[in-house]
């Protein structure tokens, strides 16, 4: 009795737990699959979504549909790699649109939360792949199919009346409002598709492929996000496309998957015959992109309607970790795409950085003089070579993803380097030779100079430019002994033509001021003035010798002035 007890007891817990993993599950989703699913309600949930995971999850509106509704495309997950999925592209196929939906609001919780489905760990997974979802690419044709002529403008009711061929009864509907069955609408062997001549309820393949608003935009999207695998959802039969004319190598590579994905289903894997109709998302992405692409049916075949919501459940199950096991595999293509261009790259920086590494020889191993201080061919030819090089790799390198970027970063770094210190020791040895050629010229100009023309302070002003620049440039150089040799054989001759310049302006300036003094009978300035005048003298080289001698005989002509001044001051005061 005891033990019937326990047992008992243990069942009603049991029960209890299960209970309360589902309420805890239903508290936190936002999406309500069991229902009929509309338009309205999918654009409120997207937002919800974005709006509970802003770090995960994105929204895009991809374009408009016939009728005017946005399209909307979201993702979830965080890596460079990207799948897409998408549903309802058949108007009475709108059950995929609650399967992509909860689907995305499943994983975005199982990231959060760390938790695996089926086994498959949801933050690593979305972490290196970003699923992007279009659940509802035929809007108009859904609202059509699921409320009738009602929800749908005025306008556009007497047309839709002739495609349904008379019937007010929408609920076999399959394409978009103009008639054109959506996935008919892809460039895959389209001109050998059977279809009605005009626009109709179903099967109306259109007057060329892409001309539906919804398959323009559909197909914007995909070269946009660039998805490794794409699933469209369909959902009738419980059988999985997969196949496309593909050549044996990828037939091989993409059965592998199928057969994956029919074992998580238990959907069986349809082998089509040599012909198959195209025109299918599936089969264009297969044909065009050259990428895996699959198209579940995920629900027992209804005729002419769409399947009951009594059928998500079960494709649910069925289909809940295939959006994980896709975006893993899509991660993984995405690297083996990628790694034959990574490594390619990674052998050109390698290369490079061993011919940058002989930059160094010319700006720093063989500058043993300052003769050595000099841009030959070979070091400019060399210089050339790199950059050009390290530009068109860095190039190609911003074309990669992020993820790849620490292959190559240590070369980039290095060459960067080589070619910073090269060209820091080009631009000393520039500035240098410009300030020396400007130095002389000045030089010249001054030894044959008997004044201090207003020529000669803007040459002063110049020079003074030049030796700031050169000086900065010299300081940037790789090597205390280049630098010490640039400095020597740049800046101290330019160096002592400023200094010595400067100390003959200023005794021009303080003779004008002293005759300006005399003039004005400030006797004691003008002396001040003129012992100031005398030192400067003392220091002064005779560089430029007709200036000095000019400057000489201006000071001894004032003196005497004012010697005669005071002169005639004594002989008054006698």
């Amino acid at each position: 009795m005891r033990k019937i007890n326990i047992y008992i007891i243990a069942v009603i817990f049991l029960f209890s737990g299960f209970s309360f993993s589902h309420q805890a599950e239903a508290k936190n989703q936002i999406v309500n699959p069991n229902q009929t699913y509309t338009y309205s309600e999918m654009v409120r949930d997207i937002k919800l979504l974005q709006k509970k995971y802003p770090d995960l999850i994105h929204v895009k509106i991809i374009g408009k549909s016939e009728f005017g509704k946005d399209l909307y495309a979201f993702s979830v997950g965080k890596g460079q790699a990207t799948v897409f999925i998408n549903g309802a592209h058949h108007a009475r196929e709108w059950l995929t649109t609650n399967l992509n939906m909860y689907m995305a609001d499943q994983y975005a919780y199982a990231y959060t939360h760390k938790q695996k489905i089926n086994g498959y760990d949801a933050y690593k997974i979305l972490n290196n792949t970003t699923i992007w979802f279009v659940p509802m690419v035929n809007p108009d044709g859904v609202t059509l199919q699921q409320s009738g002529l009602k929800a749908v403008p005025q306008k556009y009711h007497q047309a839709l009346l002739k495609m349904n061929n008379g019937s007010k009864n929408f609920k076999r509907w399959k394409a978009n409002g103009k008639g054109v069955d959506l996935n008919r609408q892809y460039n895959a062997d389209w001109k050998n598709i059977k279809s009605p001549k005009s626009p109709s309820y179903k099967n109306y393949k259109g007057k060329a492929p892409a001309t539906s608003a919804e398959a323009k935009a559909l197909l914007k999207f995909v070269e946009q996000i660039n998805p490794e695998m794409a699933v469209a959802y369909h959902t009738s039969g419980k059988i999985l496309y997969w196949q496309f004319k593909q050549p044996k190598e990828r037939n091989k590579r993409d059965l592998a998957y199928a057969k994956k994905i029919g074992s998580m289903t238990g959907y069986r894997l349809i082998y089509p015959g040599k012909n198959p109709s195209g025109g299918g998302f599936t089969d264009w992405f297969i044909a065009v992109k050259k990428r895996p692409g699959f198209t579940p049916e995920i629900a027992n075949y209804y005729t002419e309607t769409n399947p009951p919501v009594s059928q998500f459940s079960k494709a649910w199950s069925e289909n809940k970790a295939v959006g994980l096991y896709v975006a893993q595999e899509g991660g993984k293509l995405f690297d083996k795409r990628y790694s034959s261009s990574v490594n390619s790259l990674v052998s050109k920086y390698k290369s490079l950085s061993t011919n940058a590494k002989k930059l160094k020889t010319y700006y720093y191993t063989n500058i043993q003089s300052a003769s050595d201080l000099k841009l030959d061919k070979k070091f400019t030819d060399l210089y050339s070579q790199v950059t050009k090089e390290s530009s068109k790799l860095d190039t190609s390198a911003k074309k990669l993803p992020s993820k790849y970027k620490n292959k190559f970063a240590s070369y980039q770094k290095s060459i960067k380097a080589y070619a910073a210190y090269a060209a820091n020791f080009k631009g000393s040895i520039q500035a240098g030779e410009k300030l020396i050629a400007f130095n002389q010229s000045y030089t010249d100009t001054l030894k044959a100079a008997d004044t201090i023309q207003p020529s000669i302070i803007q040459g002063l002003a110049q020079l003074k430019t030049n030796y700031t620049n050169s000086e900065k440039a010299i300081a940037k150089m790789y090597g205390v002994g280049a630098r010490k040799f640039a400095t020597a054989k740049y800046l101290a001759p330019a160096k002592n033509t400023i200094l010595t310049i400067q100390m003959e302006i200023d005794r021009s300036n303080l003779l004008i001021e002293a005759e300006k003094q005399i003039e004005e009978a400030n006797i004691t300035g003008a002396k001040e003035n003129l012992t100031k005048v005398r030192l400067l003298e003392e220091s002064s080289t005779m560089q430029y010798e007709k200036l000095h001698q000019t400057l000489l005989e201006k000071r001894q002509a004032l003196e005497a002035q004012i010697a005669g001044l005071e002169n005639e001051t004594v002989t008054s005061e006698e």
